[in-house]
């Protein structure tokens, strides 16, 4: 079909919160011109993309899968002692929904009632929390929709290291029950100290990941003519006629075959322009539009539609660090899958198609995790500077956690560079940093790399909670029954004298290990004979860490912590004299008929894995964008091609 070059609705940017307005904006009115402009490629029947168990694969950068754009941060920063943070950024439609880890969990009610924008509280949203969800799980409340696109469920298989690890950190004082699987510790609204079983963005039926370019934009093009889709496309910039927006400009994605001359396409929006770029790709459009800080916008010489400082200020994302840890050669791990062994690879792909309900690629290996706030015993060891956010920030919201942990079946890293052998890996998240950064852009061409700052770790308050959340995940391990040591070239750098060194296993011994021909254990630091097997039940003290071994684990977090892709805050909905870019129904200050509607808007963090939240953001931009066109948003959606997902609450809800 030819694209036109006219339509009602221009939606800038095809990640989870762009497909969400567009597919809504034209399943409401089949009459109404929809158009989504879309950097990458499609993800339409991409294997890479709809077999959850092959996501690692997307977030390498080895030119085989082009489905990110990296930002490096522009200079090397003191707080990471020189180094330079890298942010993959997902360059495909249906955004990071198409590529990310697909772990579900919710924001904390206070985190949306903290935005302090009248339709924005916790209650105000819940209807649309659960008009985007086919919730999957066993679930005894009613936050939950059962009817809605997008599929969440506990995935093909949860494994034993899973329950190993819920059973461990009850033992650190991170609670759980017998029906834990009723609790929903990381996806209600409320829960911020417990353990739980992770939901999964994979459909239980068809064991394929539930993306939102598949929910929205592709079941609404298979019925209706009305969802125009372009791919390849880099929006350059909005036409404005004064200060209302008329149109975008875009480019296609590489500048490969017109030599660096800039060739734009031109599109009229009859309606409305809607930019959902992301929090990296937003600002950028914005400001090459006119629409930023006036000072910057004068020395690149481009004509000033809305002085708006606050555009690319403000960055944020969420924080994490892995440990790795050896287990029992008989847990179940993706490890010699990951290293390539063929045998395995060909067993579990064989299971995926023939039994995607049961099958080990129908899942994240992600199956476990935990929300934690630290006690008063442990706040005092935890500085100055975090305590005073504590105050200020967390101790009258019970509801926010200050740090989320996960177990990985298997290594998080390249095989190729591991000794043989299964591993675990501990997941340390920081949900709320206090550090922030920037982008802006250095030239009008939207081929020119921005100035990039992604703030990591600029504030000292940031490091005491993930320190404190590493000496945790590190005592849950320890307290596993597969545990079998600690894979010392992905833990802190300890003195070897310390009683907090870590110990692990030669290499002669590793290769022992396969077949599993004997068990080898640490205990308290010391080291077992190989026949005899490693007692979790006998360790009953915690490492005690001096000021040493704290520095050793700070160092290690500078030269170690890492993006989450959860980045949000460049063009916040607050005040325009707060630095504000948005009002409460998403409107850019000083601009008509135009909207931004992705994590960009948020004026603060939101403690969850972030795909639920743009998925919220769209849902509610396009309940805006209905009630601005006199449109109603219609429900259920058009049903979602080659996944079949059952409607309705089960009749019968069941642990087992």
């Amino acid at each position: 079909m030819v694209a036109p070059k006219e339509v009602d609705v221009i939606v800038c940017g095809g990640g989870p919160a762009g497909c969400v307005v567009a597919g809504r904006l034209a399943y409401a009115d089949p009459n109404l011109q929809v158009m989504l402009v879309e950097g990458g490629n499609n993800n339409r029947d991409d294997p890479w993309v709809y077999r959850p168990g092959i996501y690692v694969k997307n977030m390498q950068r080895d030119g085989v899968n082009d489905k990110a754009t990296f930002y490096t941060d522009t200079m090397a920063s003191s707080y990471l002692r020189g180094r330079k943070s890298i942010v993959p950024c997902a360059n495909i439609l249906g955004g990071g929904s198409s590529i990310n880890f697909q772990m579900y969990t919710r924001a904390s009610a206070s985190d949306w009632d903290d935005f302090k924008s009248e339709g924005w509280t916790a209650k105000d949203l819940l209807p649309l929390m659960k008009r985007l969800e086919n919730y999957q799980k066993p679930c005894n409340n009613d936050t939950h929709g059962y009817d809605g696109p997008i599929a969440i469920s506990n995935g093909g298989q949860i494994t034993q290291l899973a329950w190993d690890f819920v059973r461990a950190a009850d033992a650190v004082g991170v609670p759980f029950n017998e029906d834990f699987r009723f609790l929903n510790v990381c996806i209600d609204l409320e829960t911020s100290h417990g353990t739980e079983i992770w939901a999964k963005y994979v459909n239980r039926v068809t064991g394929r990941r539930s993306d939102a370019a598949t929910a929205y934009v592709h079941s609404v093009m298979d019925v209706q003519s009305n969802l125009h889709l372009r791919t390849n496309s880099r929006v350059s910039r909005v036409i404005f006629e004064g200060t209302k927006a008329v149109g975008v400009a875009f480019v296609h994605s590489r500048n490969r075959a017109h030599k660096g001359e800039l060739r734009e396409t031109i599109v009229r929006a009859r309606k409305c322009v809607v930019l959902s770029s992301g929090t990296l790709g937003t600002p950028q459009i914005l400001e090459r539009s006119g629409v930023g800080n006036s000072e910057l916008l004068k020395k690149l010489d481009i004509k000033v539609v809305s002085d708006l400082p606050g555009v690319g200020e403000q960055y944020q994302d969420h924080y994490t660090t892995l440990s790795i840890f050896r287990v029992s050669n008989e847990s179940t791990t993706s490890d010699d899958f990951m290293r390539g062994d063929k045998e395995t690879q060909d067993k579990l792909f064989a299971q995926w198609e023939n039994v995607p309900e049961k099958a080990l690629l129908s899942s994240n290996l992600i199956d476990a995790g935990f929300k934690i706030r630290p006690t008063e015993e442990e706040l005092k060891e935890m500085g100055p500077e975090f305590n005073k956010l504590w105050d200020t920030y967390f101790k009258d919201k019970p509801d926010k956690p200050v740090m989320f942990g996960s177990i990985v079946s298997g290594a998080y890293a390249d095989h190729s560079l591991l000794p043989p052998g299964k591993y675990m890996t501990m997941f340390q998240y920081l949900e709320y940093p206090a550090s922030r950064g920037k982008i802006h852009i250095q030239s009008a061409n939207p081929y020119v790399e921005p100035f990039f700052d992604s703030g990591f770790m600029n504030n000292k308050a940031d490091f005491a909670p993930i320190r404190w959340s590493y000496k945790k995940t590190r005592e849950v391990a320890r307290r596993m029954d597969a545990f079998r040591g600690e894979l010392t070239s992905h833990h802190p750098h300890f003195h070897p004298g310390s009683p907090a060194a870590c110990r692990d296993i030669d290499i002669r011994t590793a290769k022992q290990l396969l077949p599993n021909s004997f068990t080898v254990g640490i205990h308290m630091g010391t080291w077992h004979r190989p026949s005899e097997p490693y007692d979790a039940s006998k360790v009953h003290e915690d490492i005690v860490y001096t000021e040493e071994d704290d520095k050793a684990i700070d160092d290690w977090i500078a030269d170690h912590v890492e993006t989450t892709w959860h980045s949000l805050g460049t063009c916040a909905m607050k005040p325009r004299e707060e630095g504000g870019v948005v009002d409460q129904r998403l409107n850019v200050f000083g601009t008509t008929n135009l909207k931004c509607a992705d994590l960009s808007i948020c004026p603060d963090n939101l403690g969850t894995n972030t795909y639920s939240s743009a998925l919220l953001v769209g849902e509610k931009a396009a309940s805006l964008l209905c009630e601005d066109l006199g449109l109603k948003v219609r429900t259920p959606h058009a049903p979602v091609p080659h996944a079949p997902i059952p409607t309705g609450r089960p009749a019968t809800i069941s642990a087992k």
